[in-house]
């Protein structure tokens, strides 16, 4: 068993932010390319990410990063994948594979309420592709629930209510 420091995300995070993303694009599987839309939501979920939003960088216990989870937030959430409410931000998270199967992903989650909570948001809101039904029902279990079926986008969008 791997233990995992969570340590709060920062701007020096960034690029490892982008391998997140890229991992949450291809489902944790480095052989598939990338979706035709992923550069423009690169820019959208990471680029425009800031620390003040918040997120958690998960690294093992001999010093390699294993996952992360961040909270998009503000006006301008387009595409809306998993956009709920203005004042409900949506979390983007990944795992690197190595490290699947050690309820990391579980630990992320938790970590990323936990930092809504704190910004006194309402909820916390997320999108799950269509056919990831892995992740579906790991969000079901922390007690997320379905908001809408977005098909033109290929996801669902998810909420926890606080």
């Amino acid at each position: 068993m791997t233990d995992f420091t969570l340590r709060p995300a920062t701007e020096s995070d960034r690029t490892y932010l982008e391998r997140l993303f890229y991992l949450t694009d291809v489902w944790g599987d480095d052989t598939r390319p990338p979706s035709a839309g992923f550069v423009d939501d690169l820019g959208v979920f990471v680029d425009a990410w800031s620390e003040d939003q918040g997120g958690v960088i998960a690294v093992s216990d001999q010093r390699v990063p294993a996952g992360g989870v961040w909270l998009r937030s503000g006006s301008d959430r387009r595409p809306p994948y998993g956009f709920v409410a203005e004042d409900v931000p949506e979390l983007a998270i990944a795992v690197e594979s190595a490290f699947g199967g050690h309820g990391l992903g579980r630990s992320l989650i938790d970590a990323a309420l936990t930092l809504a909570r704190r910004q006194g948001r309402r909820g916390l809101s997320l999108a799950v592709d269509d056919g990831n039904d892995r992740a579906r029902h790991l969000y079901k279990k922390v007690g997320f629930e379905v908001v809408e079926a977005r098909p033109e986008l290929k996801v669902t969008a998810m909420v926890y209510w606080f």
